[in-house]
Formats: C-alpha cells, structure tokens, sequence
C-alpha cells in the first residue's frame, strides 16, 4: 500500500489529493482538501504577489503537510500554476515556501498545466476530439483535441478572480459582463486555430464550471452528486448564465451550488466559458470532475507501470482498476462475464434488449463482486452502494446506474425501492429492463458457483417456449447445473420461456 500526495497550488485555491495504490495496483483518492487562498489577489494590479495572499497560502501549505504525515505519504508533489508562474516576485514565494514549510515548489508553464488536463480527461472520458477548457483564478488553458491526441493549447493570463479584479470598477454587473466578453473575445481572437474549434465538443474543468453544473442539478433536482461526465444541454447553460449574470454578486451565495466564497467571482469566472462555445458553437457542455492534479498522477503512475500514459480504452481500464481496488476475483468474473453475455445473445429473440444494455450487463458482470471487499453477506447490496457513490469512468451518469442496480439485483433481493429513489432518471420501463436484465447475471454467477470455470461453451436447444441449455466442459458441473436451476420460476416470468440444463460433456468449445 502507497500513497501519494499532489497538490495543486492554484490562484484562488490550493488543493491536494492524497493518491492511494494498492498492492493490486488498484488506484483511488484516499483524502482531499481544499484552502480558499486567493494567491492571485492583487496581483493583476502591479504583477506582485502581495502578502497577505501568501501569507495565507504558506498557512495552507503547513495544514496539507500535517495532513499528509497523518495520513502516511510516503511521496509528495507541490505544483504550482498561473498565480505563482506570472507573479514578478516568485522567486520571493518559492524561497518562502521552502524556509517556512519545507515543500519544493514546481512551477508548471502554461502548456504544461494544459496538458495535465488533457490527460486527466482522455483517461476519463470516451472522447475523440474535443474543446477542454480549464478556468483558473488567474488563468485559462483551452486544449485541442483530436482522435485523442493533444494538438493545439494556450494558457490565457485572465481567469476568475483577475477578470472579476480587471473590471471591479464597472458598477453595472450587466455591463461588467459585457465588457469581459469583448476582452476575453479579443483575446481568443489572437489565438492561431480557432477556427479548428468549430463544431468540437466542449469539456470543461475546474471550480468555475463545477458550479454550474451544480447549478444546473438544482434545477433538474439531479440525484447524482458525483460531477464527473455531468453534461449540460445549451438551454440549460443559457439558464444558468442568465441566473447568474442577471443577479447581484451578494445575492448569489443563496443559489444552491454556489459556496459563498465563490460568489462574487463567479459571475466573470464564467465569461471565458461563454466566449468558448460562441467559437465551437456547442449544443452542450460536458463537466469533468478530474484535472490537472489528476493528470499529474496518471503521468507518474503509468510511467512508473511502463504502460502508455493515455489509455487504449477509458472504460475497460477503470473497470480494471475497480476490480483491482476492490480486489474482485478476475478469473470468476471474466468467467460469469462471458456466461452473462452467452446468455444475452442466446436468448435475443425472447427479449428486446440492445447493444447498451449488453454493454452494462458487461460491465455489471466483472463488478458484480465489489461488495466482497466488505464480507460476503449481502455483497450485492455493498457493491450497489460501492458503484452508486464511486465511479466506473468512459460510461455515461445513466449507464453507471444501471450497472450498479444490476449488481445490486444479482442475488435474490430486489433492489427495486432503491431504484425509484432514482425516479427523475429511471421510468418504470428502465426498472423493468434493469430487473429482467439482473436474471442473466443471476443465472451466470451461479453457473460458475464452484469458481471454477467448468463451463467452456453454452448453447440452446428450443423445444417451442421451452429451452434446453447445453453445457460444455471437461467434467460434469453438477453444482453449478443445480444451482442455476433456481431461477427458472422468474426466467419463465421474465422472458416467457422456460428452461433445463443439460451437461454435454466436452464436444463443443469455445473459442
């Protein structure tokens, strides 16, 4: 067991995440904290860091130093971004930092911390090109991405609190907003390939646009907290810009999804955002709840694996890395992954399920026993809990769910209640399908209950509504044979089809 630490210095916050790395290789934030410092305060005035702003941050150095011994780390990173890299007086910081805390300050170029960010969306999120922004206190980075590659990017010097510092003077917030867009837009203008943003979907990072999404599941009454891959229609931006440009700054920490030290910022913080799609001309947004730090640790981690530092594939590599956190047997779920998904396709033409549907049973078949890292009893209930709050990344918020009332119906209890807590995302019709869905993972895990692998091949024989499933293997799976058969009453119930299990012996073999 490992951890590590990364904390990201930022204009208006520090933040640090403390990294755990299992002895499977499994990753996941152990801890995290936040400081609201406002280290860019001032500077936009003379390109001074000013002392109060430090002194503030060498406070909230100390505490995350403090965190980090408490907590065991046995490696720790100090990043610094825009506030630090474009103050006159660094130098003054950094030697601070070193004397008073003992941290050694690594200060990022703008491309740099740019591509901190494309890494952190390209392992997390099924995407092949894309317009990434990130909105900082004191800067913003816009990357282009295409076919998954980092292609273009700059690091604009304005961002939250400079732009909310740079038009402090302009009493008339409508106004104020006005004349941010024009700077904003006159300074995207210079950018050499804007016009290769055209029609791009838009990513977007940081507390900025966090907020606005948070905003936005006010609104919809969203049940799901977790803002990774949250995505946002253009009428639903539009909302949220009109709310909070339309109000004043004091007025705004009453609007759920604001934090009151955000609120006079927030406004301006969003401007770059807005200039962005009037380029792209994006119907949507989506919001990743992972960034430069997390970037940061997958550079380290893959390198230090020897694996490439972007993922072939987001979602079969944070399936993976749930199995390995959560130290899931590979063998027994890969085994009643391929029983899950034989049973799928044998049946079609008593269902009327798709292609995603297939894919969540997938998913919902290696995960299924995430819940034994708790105990064994009512596992299927742990694991549904583990899914619901955690995060199974390159599958949309919908499909997550769907994968975790999956795993939560494999066993006998029905996890029904629970899904309609879930109702402003799932009709009856998506219950139905979820519930008929879980019987092939039932069927599945009990045809591998000895862990085995006795099953190599599976195939029907229809006698009318009846179906004789065949079963192939190099001895007899009486257990497994038995075990299954508990589920014919709700098979029948579900598919109108009723089932026998009959064992082949070895002839047919899968490939």
């Amino acid at each position: 067991m490992k951890k590590m630490a990364i904390v990201d210095l930022g204009s208006n916050s520090i933040h640090m995440n403390i990294m755990r790395i299992n002895e499977h290789g499994g990753y996941s934030v152990f801890d995290s904290a936040k400081e609201t410092v406002r280290l860019s305060e001032g500077l936009q005035q003379d390109g001074m860091l000013k002392k109060a702003p430090m002194d503030r941050a060498i406070k909230a150095l100390r505490y995350f130093k403090r965190l980090a011994a408490v907590t065991e780390v046995v490696e720790i990173h100090i990043i610094a971004t825009a506030a630090v890299r474009l103050a006159e007086n660094k130098e003054v910081f950094i030697e601070r930092v070193k004397d008073e805390v003992g941290f050694e300050l690594k200060v990022i170029s703008g491309r740099c911390e740019a591509y901190y960010d494309y890494l952190a969306v390209v392992n997390s999120i099924e995407v092949d090109d894309c317009a990434i922004i990130d909105i900082g206190g004191a800067s913003t980075e816009i990357v282009l991405v295409r076919n998954r590659k980092f292609e273009e990017s700059v690091s604009l010097p304005f961002g939250s609190v400079t732009l909310t510092e740079k038009f402090s003077g302009i009493e008339n917030k409508k106004k104020r907003v006005k004349a941010a867009c024009k700077y904003a837009r006159g300074e995207m203008d210079k950018i050499a390939w804007t016009s290769q943003l055209k029609g791009l979907r838009v990513i977007g990072l940081g507390g900025t646009i966090r907020a606005m999404g948070k905003i936005d599941r006010g609104f919809n009454k969203y049940p799901i907290k977790n803002m990774h891959n949250y995505r946002m229609v253009h009428s639903e931006i539009e909302r949220v810009f009109s709310l909070v440009f339309k109000k004043e700054d004091k007025e705004l920490s009453n609007v759920d999804g604001i934090e009151s030290r955000r609120a006079e910022v927030i406004a301006l913080g969003m401007v770059p955002l807005r200039v962005l799609i009037g380029y792209t001309g994006a119907m949507g947004i989506s919001i990743s709840g992972q960034g430069l730090r997390n970037g940061f640790f997958y550079e380290i981690f893959f390198k230090s694996g020897g694996e490439p530092i972007v993922v072939d594939d987001v979602l079969r590599h944070s399936c993976q890395n749930t199995m390995k956190r959560f130290n899931v047997n590979p063998e027994h779920a890969e085994q009643v992954k391929f029983i899950s998904l034989r049973l799928f396709d044998l049946f079609k033409n008593f269902h009327s399920f798709g292609s995603n549907d297939r894919k969540v049973l997938e998913i919902a078949s290696l995960v299924h026993d995430a819940g034994m890292h708790i105990e064994y009893y009512d596992h299927h209930i742990h694991g549904m809990y583990l899914l619901i709050y955690g995060k199974i990344n390159g599958l949309t918020n919908h499909e997550h769910l769907k994968v975790a009332f999956l795993v939560g119906n494999h066993r006998e209890s029905s996890v029904k209640g629970k899904m309609k807590e879930y109702s402003t995302l799932f009709s009856k019709k998506d219950i139905k399908t979820i519930l008929k869905l879980s019987v092939f993972l039932k069927m599945a895990e009990q045809l591998d209950r000895s862990v085995n692998s006795l099953i190599k091949d599976i195939t029907i024989r229809l006698e009318g509504r009846k179906a004789v499933i065949e079963i192939y293997g190099d001895e007899e799976p009486i257990l497994e044979i038995e075990a299954a058969k508990r589920y014919q009453k709700l098979f029948y119930s579900s598919f109108g089809c009723s089932y026998d299990i009959q064992y082949m012996g070895r002839g047919k073999l899968r490939n």
